[in-house]
């Protein structure tokens, strides 16, 4: 099975710039010290990494007939976006703290790691990637 595509590449990319902008904007919206729109930025980021996840997933399924769940995107959203929080952090943008930005990669490593195990479990039903029903009928 194919690790890294080139859906993977460019929603890796997409998403790296989607979150600079989101935490830089969400800095701006924490200084203006509102409470709607800090979620309002929240709710539109999620959105569209959501949508981008699922978009360029099920182009990369159809190109490439992997079978993963949507794992590997989950885990490069998860790097980029707690990398990217840990870089904000240290460069003074006030969008946390270390201890929040840590308890929320603990529970979104949990998640993850509950996702891995059902990607696991997915993969027992293939053969290299391909459904065994696929290829056996």
């Amino acid at each position: 099975m194919k690790v890294l595509t080139f859906r993977l590449g460019q929603f890796a990319v997409i998403a790296l710039l989607l979150t600079v902008l989101f935490r830089y904007v969400l800095h701006l919206c924490v200084g203006m010290e509102g409470a709607v729109e800090p979620i309002l930025c929240a709710v539109v980021y999620f959105c569209l990494m959501f949508l981008l996840g699922w978009y360029l997933g099920e182009k990369d399924y159809t190109e490439n007939d992997i079978h993963d769940i949507g794992f590997r995107f989950h885990l490069t959203t998860y790097i980029i976006c707690i990398g990217l929080a840990y870089v904000a952090y240290y460069i003074g943008w006030g969008t946390g703290n270390v201890n929040s930005i840590t308890i929320t990669s603990i529970c979104w490593g949990i998640g993850l790691f509950i996702h891995f195990v059902f990607f696991l479990i997915e993969q027992k039903k293939t053969i290299k990637g391909y459904a065994k029903e696929e290829l056996f009928q």
